[in-house]
Order: C-alpha cells, then sequence, then structure tokens
C-alpha cells in the first residue's frame, strides 16, 4: 500500500520531467489493477500502513473508484489539449490541470486511508478548495463565480461547530483514534443538537433535500471534468463520512435518524418530479444525483448490514454512471454549443454510434437489471421497507418517476427534429474508449457481487 502512495507521490516529480499525460494516466490504471489483485479481500478488516493509515473493505472499492475516475480525468484533459494545442495559453492551462488533478487524487487518497479523525476531517474540508478553483478558473459561464461560493457556504457552514465538537470528543475519549472510537461506541449523553452538528456536515455533502441547491449550481457551471469528479466522488465523501462516523455513534444514530430518513424519503420524491421539468441536460443530471444520494442516505440510516452493502454498492455504480452522463452530455454540447434538450434533438440522426452509450447509461442510471444499480436498489428498497412498510408507497413513486425521468431524457435527445449548423466535430475513439471504461465495470461487476458482502 505504501508503494502506491510512493507511486503518487512520485507522479508529482514526473510532471517537472515528463508532460506527456498518456504516461499519467496509464499509470494511474495500473495503480487500480494492482489494487484490485492485490487486496481483494472481502471481510471487515484493517489492513494497517502506519499509525495514521490504513485501508478497510469501505474504503477499498472507494481508492479504485478514484484511480479510476481520475484515470479518464486525465484522458478527457489529454483530449482537450489535443483539440487546443494550437495555443500556447492552453497549454500552460493544461500543465495547471495535471498538478490540480494529482494534488485532489492525494487528498482522496489520504481521506479514505486516514484513521485519524482530525486528519479525516481536515482532508474532508481540504478537498473543497481544488474544485473551488475548477468552477472558477475552468467554468462555464459568468455564474460561475456564484455557483462556487454556493458550493463553499454550503459545505463549510457546519464544518467550523463539526471540528470544535472534535475537539470536545478528544477531551473525553482521549483520542482521535477511528479503532479505538469503534471499540468503546461513544456513550456520551448526547442529544439532537449533537447529533445535527456531528452528521450535518456529511448530509449537505451528500446532499441531503433542503440543503441541497449548491449541487445543480456547481454542475452546471463546471468544466466536464469537474462534474465527472463532483459526481463520481466528492459526492461519496458525504456517504464515507456517515459509514464512519455511525459506527462509532451507535446510540445517537439509532436514536434520531427517522427524521433524517422522513426528509430524505419526501426530498427524494420532490427532487424526481423537479427533474420531470428540466431542459437543460446537466441539470436533470444533477438534479438525479440527489434522488439517488438521498435513497443512499436512507438506506444507511437504517443502521441494518444490508443496508450498509446497498450504500456502497450504490455509491460506486452511480459514481461510474453520472460520470459517464455529464461525459456523454460534454459530447452533445461541443458540437451543438448548447446543452438545452431542444438544441439537441434528433441526435440519432447525427452520431448513431452514440445512441447506444446514452442507452445503457440512462438505463444504468434508472437501475435497469444486468447493471449494478438494479442490485443496490433492490437492496435499498428491501431494507428501507423492512425498516417501515408504509414507506413502501414512496419507494413506488421514485422508482417510477426515476425510469420516467431518465426515459424522457434519452427519448427527447435521440428523437425529432434535429436543428443544426453545417459542420459538426466527428466523435474520436478515446471518448468511445472513456465511455467503455465508464460503463464495463457496471456490468462486469455484476458477476461477482460477493466482492461487496
Amino acid at each position: 500500500m505504501m508503494k502506491m502512495i510512493f507511486v503518487l507521490l512520485f507522479m508529482f516529480i514526473f510532471l517537472i520531467l515528463n508532460k506527456k499525460v498518456m504516461f499519467f494516466y496509464n499509470i494511474i490504471f495500473m495503480l487500480s489493477f494492482v489494487f484490485i489483485f492485490k487486496f481483494m479481500f472481502k471481510d471487515e478488516i484493517w489492513i494497517n500502513m502506519s499509525l495514521y493509515f490504513g485501508l478497510d473493505f469501505y474504503s477499498y472499492y472507494m481508492l479504485i473508484l478514484s484511480l479510476w475516475i481520475f484515470g479518464m480525468v486525465f484522458m478527457v484533459i489529454q483530449l482537450e489539449g489535443d483539440k487546443n494545442n494550437e495555443s500556447n495559453m492552453s497549454y500552460i492551462n493544461y500543465d495547471k490541470k495535471l498538478l490540480m488533478f494529482l494534488i485532489m487524487l492525494m487528498i482522496l487518497f489520504i481521506f479514505f486511508c486516514s484513521l485519524n479523525l482530525l486528519l479525516f476531517y481536515l482532508m474532508f474540508e481540504l478537498s473543497l478548495i481544488p474544485m473551488f478553483i475548477m468552477i472558477i478558473y475552468w467554468g462555464m459561464n459568468f455564474e460561475r463565480l456564484v455557483a462556487s461560493y454556493y458550493l463553499l457556504m454550503y459545505t463549510m457552514l457546519i464544518s467550523l461547530p463539526l471540528l470544535i465538537y472534535l475537539f470536545k470528543l478528544f477531551k473525553f475519549n482521549g483520542s482521535f483514534d477511528f479503532n479505538m472510537m469503534m471499540i468503546i461506541k461513544i456513550s456520551m449523553n448526547l442529544g439532537m443538537w449533537d447529533y445535527l452538528i456531528l452528521f450535518l456536515a456529511f448530509f449537505i455533502k451528500l446532499p441531503i433535500y433542503i440543503f441541497h441547491i449548491w449541487l445543480p449550481k456547481a454542475h452546471v457551471e463546471a468544466p466536464v471534468y469537474g462534474s465527472m469528479i463532483l459526481a463520481a466522488i466528492l459526492l461519496k465523501l458525504g456517504g464515507f463520512g456517515l459509514l464512519r462516523f455511525m459506527k462509532m455513534f451507535i446510540l445517537i444514530s439509532c436514536k434520531y435518524n427517522y427524521l433524517i430518513i422522513s426528509v430524505g424519503m419526501i426530498g427524494s420524491l420532490l427532487v424526481s418530479l423537479i427533474c420531470l421539468i428540466q431542459i437543460d441536460m446537466k441539470k436533470l443530471v444533477a438534479y438525479s444525483s440527489i434522488v439517488h444520494m438521498n435513497i443512499l442516505m436512507c438506506s444507511l440510516l437504517t443502521m441494518m448490514n444490508l443496508g450498509f452493502v446497498s450504500g456502497y454498492i450504490l455509491m460506486v455504480s452511480h459514481g461510474l454512471c453520472s460520470s459517464g452522463l455529464f461525459y456523454m452530455i460534454n459530447l452533445y454540447y461541443e458540437r451543438s454549443l448548447s446543452r438545452l434538450m431542444f438544441f439537441n434533438k434528433g441526435m440519432m440522426n447525427l452520431f448513431p454510434l452514440l445512441m447506444f452509450w446514452w442507452f445503457m447509461l440512462c438505463m444504468a442510471n434508472f437501475s435497469f437489471p444486468f447493471s449494478l444499480n438494479f442490485f443496490s436498489e433492490i437492496f435499498s428498497i428491501s431494507v428501507i421497507i423492512s425498516w417501515d412498510i408504509m414507506l413502501m408507497i414512496f419507494m413506488m413513486l421514485i422508482c417510477f418517476f426515476n425510469s420516467a425521468y431518465s426515459l424522457y431524457l434519452y427519448s427527447y435527445i435521440q428523437h425529432g427534429f434535429m436543428y443544426y449548423e453545417e459542420k459538426f466535430y466527428l466523435i474520436y475513439v478515446k471518448d468511445f474508449m472513456i465511455l467503455f471504461i465508464h460503463i464495463s465495470p457496471l456490468v462486469l461487476f455484476i458477476m461477482n457481487l460477493g466482492l461487496f458482502y
């Protein structure tokens, strides 16, 4: 494991010596395969690397997902660089992007491997800064400043109270060590305000309904690689934090989780209705992410073992699926110069090969069988209904509207009368390669679902 971290550190040196992006994404994909073959364990055990760093079942696929997505992000950067290589200015930005993403990958590695609560918190908050810079400097429109401030304010809102509370916990327990705090199962006399201070930072990051408005704004203004990282990994930091914290605060979680489950259920239903009236493709996929994250949150908060497993599978499957959808939207945006569905109608006539990939990703988005999302949704539904049978009505409606807006997105774009200019860019082979890398794990992981349990 330490070898992997050293490889990541040496990549910073390679950035000075070797500026070929192909080198970076090949190394990252190679690291992800080494991970798969080296640590294919199923039991909930810890692989300790040092006093502050360790790896367990929940970190394992999150690290592989991070490497997988960043490999694709480097491929996207190279494509962008190839298109703009005639201007020297774009080449300078190209270097800055590489450095930014390597720093971000390092932050995520430390976050998922940290055994120290303070380090965990610092990396959780530090992951905001690269995203903030990405939206401001490489964002799309003039509204990007407002979007980045929304991102910063919403996610930083509860951070300071949480930091103060962590020091209170340190005073009570005498340690920031995760293993220690999970063993003693913190039994402080905590109330509802304590629960909100401890968990709200993770709920907002997911994002929970009510505090969700920063996500569509950030997605719309972020560049394509920003949207891919935000949807695939940064949203999962909240879910990963919940997994960690609920194992330490079992008593208070059992006591107050029902409040958040009710918000998550009603929020999922309302946001899925909002998806049906969207005309911007990127906003629709961003709102669909909120629906999925709220379902994930509800399945985690039931405190059942199957709920944890289903939430974990949904983290991986949603990361790949939503990242792929954002990339597809960018392919159309580069060619039609608009994200509005009205200006992207009838694209099946122009790019028939992309129709298959749209179909696969939209099917995965509404959890069609033979994708990883299907199993996560089946597990989530069974867990939520077993927690309270009355929630079956909500789950039926959410699943129906989920499929409705996914099919609406697919059919509206592919069919109809086409508005287009005389000249369109072709689709590169590397674009198909990126789409294949997104979809293949969604199908192949079904072959061995035991990896998640």
